[in-house]
């Protein structure tokens, strides 16, 4: 079942070396490039797995949506920060009301009645 990721690691600009020092994928890879680096989470469920970001400093998905939309104003000096998140996206503010709205219905579908394993 889709769960609208990539599974990729990225950096979202969420390490900055001081006050956010959690170097992520460095940690283990010790490569230059992987500063800051976490994988991508699957958006699917997203409304029931707040807090957000792999620190927790979001608390609501508007939150992030705000984030995404502007990582400089949330952290500056971001170290080795994706290329698509270098400048703002500005989305209008009915754009990001879309995005969160999608976000929280991005459901799986209910487990059925009967369950799988005994058939009951």
């Amino acid at each position: 079942m889709e769960d609208f990721t990539t599974d990729e690691f990225k950096n979202i600009g969420l390490y900055n070396g001081k006050e956010l020092n959690d170097a992520g994928l460095f940690n283990i890879t010790n490569k230059e490039a992987d500063l800051g680096k976490f994988k991508t989470p699957g958006l699917r469920n997203i409304a029931v797995t707040a807090p957000y970001m792999h620190n927790g400093m979001f608390k609501t998905l508007e939150e992030v949506v705000d984030y995404y939309n502007n990582p400089q104003a949330f952290v500056t000096n971001s170290i080795n920060i994706d290329d698509a998140l270098k400048s703002p996206l500005n989305l209008s503010e009915k754009r990001e009301e879309r995005f969160s709205k999608f976000s929280k219905n991005a459901h799986r579908q209910e487990i059925p009645e009967k369950s799988l394993v005994t058939g009951h």
